[in-house]
C-alpha cells in the first residue's frame, strides 16, 4: 500500500476517432500522487507523460473525528493551566500579614 502501481488499458472513445480514455480509482491515502502513461506499442508513437497532483488544501477535514480524545487532553490542560496560574498569582501570601507587625502588646 504505500507504493501502489495501477495497470489499466486505453478505451477508444465512441463516436471520436484517435481519442482514448481510463477510468480508475486512486487510493484513499494522504499524500502526493504521479500520475505516469508509459504506452510503447512496436509500430506506434511511444507516449510518455507524467502529472504531479498535489493535495488540495481543502481536500480533507481540518479535524479528524478520530483524534478528538487528544483535542480534549490539550485543550483541558491548557484550561487547567490557566486556571492554576490565575490561582497562583491571585492568591495571598501568608507571610504578607505577618511583616511589619510586631506580636507583643505594649
Amino acid at each position: 500500500m504505500l507504493d501502489p502501481h495501477l495497470r489499466t488499458g486505453l478505451l477508444p472513445v465512441d463516436g471520436q476517432s484517435g481519442l482514448y480514455r481510463a477510468a480508475f480509482r486512486v487510493p484513499d491515502r494522504h499524500g502526493v500522487f504521479k500520475f505516469v502513461l508509459d504506452d510503447r506499442r512496436r509500430g506506434w508513437t511511444t507516449l510518455k507523460a507524467a502529472t504531479v497532483v498535489p493535495p488540495r488544501y481543502d481536500g480533507y477535514p481540518r479535524f479528524l473525528s478520530a483524534a478528538w480524545p487528544y483535542y480534549a487532553g490539550a485543550i483541558s490542560t491548557s484550561v487547567g493551566f490557566l486556571i492554576f496560574s490565575a490561582l497562583w498569582l491571585a492568591g495571598e501570601d501568608a507571610r504578607d500579614g505577618k511583616k511589619g507587625k510586631s506580636t507583643k502588646t505594649e
